[in-house]
């Protein structure tokens, strides 16, 4: 069964930087892909992987600024799809004053654990 989940909520925060690879991502990895939006930023937490894998996540979202600090947190299972990836979650938030934003993802499969941040 593929299910994917999708977050959708708006938080203000300031992002850095985003690092963009050249080269594609190695299987059984993660990646926390940013892609800008008019009204801000759009996080997608992707995993990799052999078709037909499946496993389980577990993501985080922690924004902090001078409103306080709030978190989210959301985890599930994947397969992954015939292009050797699953999408899980799709998260968009508003760009605004001094805030600052930390994302961390944790991968389960057949072959252990991976990680990936933002």
């Amino acid at each position: 069964m593929n299910t994917k989940w999708t977050s959708l909520f708006f938080i203000p925060f300031v992002f850095g930087c985003a690092a963009a690879t050249a080269s594609p991502p190695a299987p059984d990895s993660c990646e926390i892909r940013t892609i800008e939006t008019p009204g801000g930023l759009r996080l997608e937490s992707v995993v990799y992987g052999i078709p037909g894998e499946s496993g389980s996540y577990a993501m985080s979202l922690e924004r902090s600024g001078a409103g306080g600090t709030s978190e989210v947190r959301q985890d599930g299972d994947f397969v992954i799809d015939e292009t050797g990836e699953a999408v899980v979650s799709v998260t968009e938030v508003n760009r605004s004053g001094h805030d600052r934003l930390h994302a961390h993802m944790t991968v389960e499969n057949r072959s252990g654990s991976h990680s990936c941040s933002l």
